[in-house]
C-alpha cells in the first residue's frame, strides 16, 4: 500500500507533503471561493522521504488526534 504524509508546523500550517510514488495533490479551501482549488507543487517522492517524515514514531489513529484550542 502506498503512503502519503502531510506535515504541519507548530501553528497547523501545511509545510510538506511526501508520497511513496508520484501523485497529484490538490488542496481545496472553500473559504477562498475564487481560488478554491490549487495544486501542491513541491511533493517529495520516495519511500525514503516518507520514512524520514514518519521518523520511527508510533502511528496513532485519526480518532486520537489532540484538539488545539
Amino acid at each position: 500500500m502506498n503512503r502519503i504524509t502531510f506535515t504541519v508546523d507548530e501553528t497547523g500550517n501545511l509545510v510538506r507533503i511526501c508520497a511513496d510514488e508520484e501523485v497529484e495533490v490538490f488542496i481545496v479551501d472553500p473559504n477562498v471561493p475564487r481560488d478554491r482549488v490549487y495544486q501542491w507543487s513541491s511533493l517529495r517522492v520516495g519511500r525514503d522521504a516518507v520514512e524520514e517524515e514518519l521518523g520511527g514514531w508510533p502511528v496513532g489513529d485519526k480518532n486520537h488526534v489532540t484538539v488545539r484550542h
